[in-house]
């Protein structure tokens, strides 16, 4: 097998002629990269557009998904993730409930949808040591408590979005994480069902590929060694989403990645083939994705909070002085995230 198949698909994403592939869907997924800037937050903020009755957790500190959905989520005093997880930390504490707000009642692009969010806090900082904490203090219990107490801190967060999901009768649920594993992150792969994982085309984002595949299959990794041993529950890998795609400009390409992203693209598709078991296909092909860099439009879209599906060609905006405008190839995107979409 090669990588042709995945190019030759993209053309027919391009020009929304793409046949569906057949993947297992799941209830709840994370987004994650054990290293930042690749776009994860930009990705899931517009894949929660395009899926509807979906429940949004913004598990990075920085909080920048939450902001994308109210721009003054900091200032509020909504009850947000920290302190839905904390009472499974600290004993004594009362537990949260109907934590997650309306995105249409605070970025109007979403009016028409019937999707919610639950916001971050920058104190998910102090998360990793009150986990740890947390963990160590059931090692003086007997067998069976010990796996009890452990279950209930593993899995608070997916505990908590099951909960959310069935009070707003909402249908799946994208967690955006942070590229530090410890806390919120590692609650998150414990309640996730499956991962989306975005790599950009450059040799860090390979490695921290290859960092994140260690740390979901090494039985010593920090993931693993806290499973309970009757409850060995591995998140599946759905989509690796290779961003920041360049496009071959010589006369008669069709829709040809430049060299740089032909490379990465190789690398990325050796990795995820070498790891086929981690996958919820057997087939490498169904699971490898490309993803233009948005250029312009994802500046404006960014700055307007506003989902790239939202955009048209011709658009502009003064941006830092500079006038940024929309060019005609957010189709071609629109159309590469729409597909991506249709695969949760």
């Amino acid at each position: 097998m090669s990588i042709k198949t995945i190019i030759n698909r993209q053309y027919a994403i391009a020009n929304n002629e793409a046949d569906a592939i057949d993947l297992p869907k799941q209830k709840i997924y994370a987004m994650c990269n054990l290293r930042g800037g690749i776009g994860k937050t930009t990705l899931s903020f517009n894949l929660s557009y395009l899926v509807d009755n979906l429940l949004a957790v913004d598990t990075c500190p920085q909080g920048n998904l939450s902001y994308f959905y109210d721009n003054n989520y900091y200032a509020g005093q909504q009850t947000n993730v920290k302190d839905m997880l904390l009472p499974y930390l600290v004993p004594g504490l009362g537990k949260a409930t109907r934590v997650s707000a309306y995105i249409g009642a605070t970025n109007h692009f979403f009016e028409q949808k019937n999707n919610y969010y639950i916001p971050s806090s920058e104190e998910l900082y102090l998360l990793p040591s009150q986990l740890i904490t947390a963990i160590n203090q059931t090692a003086g219990l007997q067998h069976a408590q010990k796996e009890q107490a452990l279950k209930s801190i593993l899995y608070s967060l997916k505990k908590e979005i099951e909960r959310e999901l069935n009070e707003n009768s909402l249908d799946k649920c994208l967690i955006d994480t942070s590229p530090f594993f410890a806390g919120a992150t590692q609650l998150a792969w414990y309640a996730a069902d499956a991962l989306i994982i975005p790599v950009r085309t450059d040799q860090q984002s390979i490695k921290s590929l290859e960092l994140l595949i260690n740390t979901l299959s090494n039985p010593q990794s920090e993931f693993r060694k806290y499973l309970p041993e009757n409850d060995m529950n591995i998140p599946k890998i759905q989509m690796v989403v290779l961003t920041h795609c360049g496009w071959s400009t010589v006369a008669g390409a069709r829709n040809e990645p430049n060299q740089q992203t032909k490379v990465y693209l190789n690398k990325v598709y050796d990795i995820i083939s070498k790891h086929r078991t981690l996958l919820s296909t057997a087939n490498p092909e169904n699971h490898l994705f490309m993803l233009d860099d948005f250029l312009g439009s994802g500046r404006i879209s960014s700055i307007e909070s506003k989902p790239m599906d939202l955009l048209q060609e011709g658009e502009t905006k003064v941006i830092d002085r500079v006038r940024v405008s929309v060019n005609k190839s957010v189709d071609k995107c629109k159309n590469q995230l729409k597909f991506i979409a249709e695969q949760l």
